[in-house]
């Protein structure tokens, strides 16, 4: 309520529910969705046309924008998770995002998410000295996202004290990556409508897509359990409860 910088602050916002009484009824706390990301629509779409096996028309507007809003809601995931490992040395650096990256997503997208981010930090740390006065960061990570902008987002929504520039990359080349590859996954969705070849996105599809592929399924729910398992009603297991600030396991 006190907040000066909007959905920057989210990562930092407590819930109005309490979680008592939200156990008590069986509702779940929701997670707050981010009214500004490090990205935009232009960059999302040069992100998903620049895969070599993707040689398609970027989806419609409509779709890009309800592809950033879950993804957005990932990112906010893997805030909160940073934040709280960043808490013991109050410096949040590339191990807190790798770390993050690996609770919140599953096994094989968070592999895809941290190859990026290597590939994207190796080509950083190669670059030249001639490079930091002509090049920006995102260019000499061979990013479409600008890592300034994440960093900025990064400080602004409090992850840490101490934020390392690496982070910032990490976090950058993940996000790319995950768009690529939630993207990937609904191309390969039986469910995808074909029109002499091309495929149609709509809205409806994209959503089926993503219901359908229990890997991708919870991370981009407003659930905050959920994390990268498929639960048929979205409801919280017996074995699980729902804690201030993570999923914990009993």
């Amino acid at each position: 309520m006190h907040s000066r910088h909007n959905s920057l602050d989210t990562v930092n916002t407590v819930l109005v529910e309490d979680a008592e009484i939200l156990e008590s009824t069986g509702q779940c706390a929701k997670l707050p969705e981010l009214e500004d990301v490090p990205w935009s629509l232009g960059e999302v779409a040069s992100a998903l046309s620049r895969d070599k096996e993707m040689t398609l028309p970027p989806p419609p507007q409509d779709v890009l924008l309800r592809l950033s809003v879950l993804v957005s809601r990932v990112l906010v995931r893997v805030a909160k998770e940073s934040q709280r490992l960043s808490l013991r040395y109050a410096k949040c650096t590339k191990y807190e995002i790798q770390s993050a990256i690996k609770i919140v997503l599953s096994w094989s997208v968070s592999t895809s998410c941290i190859s990026a981010a290597l590939g994207a930090l190796s080509l950083y740390n190669m670059s030249t000295e001639e490079d930091k006065f002509s090049r920006g960061k995102s260019a000499r990570c061979g990013l479409i996202f600008n890592v300034g902008k994440f960093f900025r987002w990064m400080v602004e929504s409090k992850v840490a004290v101490r934020i390392h520039e690496h982070a910032a990359i990490y976090l950058a080349a993940c996000m790319e990556s995950l768009f690529r590859e939630v993207y990937a996954r609904v191309l390969r969705s039986a469910l995808l409508e074909r029109d002499n070849g091309i495929p149609k996105f709509t809205v409806e599809t994209l959503e089926q897509a993503v219901n359908t592929d229990a890997e991708i399924w919870g991370s981009l729910q407003l659930w905050q359990h959920l994390i990268c398992g498929k639960n048929a009603n979205g409801e919280l297991g017996p074995r699980f409860r729902l804690h201030s600030k993570s999923l914990l396991w009993l």
